[in-house]
């Protein structure tokens, strides 16, 4: 199979900083910096978070060359679940988790990292013509 660039990392992060993670602009920035540091222009990165009641959040920055997001669980550990994708090769994963995990305050981390084109996926099937058949 033909390499593909860019990827995919899926990670947990917990015991973070529950000051920073219930914080919309806070994990906005951090997200934003993160995009910003993979070589993104600061006006093509666009931003949406969603607050949830009484606690929790999820969050997405979308730029050119990287998309990054959250879904935070305050009550489960401090924790969260990060998405980060890469469009291009020659990005640091470790180093862009690395940041994030510093800008939440994570005490503990734990990755998957999944390369687009790789061998790798639990289950992959055709779904017929128009998903149909």
């Amino acid at each position: 199979m033909e390499a593909v660039p860019g990827g995919r990392w899926v990670a947990e992060i917990y015991g973070c900083d529950l000051d920073v993670l219930e914080n919309p602009k806070m994990v906005e920035a951090a997200l934003l910096d993160a995009v910003l540091r993979l070589g993104a222009p600061k006006d093509a990165a666009q931003a949406v978070v969603y607050k949830f009641q009484p606690q929790g959040l999820s969050a997405a920055v979308v730029s050119p060359v990287a998309a990054v997001m959250i879904h935070t669980w305050p009550e489960d550990n401090a924790s969260a679940t990060l998405d980060l994708y890469f469009y291009r090769d020659g990005v640091n994963p470790e180093e862009v988790l690395k940041g994030l995990s510093r800008a939440f305050g994570a005490k503990e981390e734990s990755a998957f990292r999944y390369w687009r084109g790789g061998e790798h996926a639990i289950r992959r099937r055709s779904l017929g013509e128009k998903n149909g058949g």
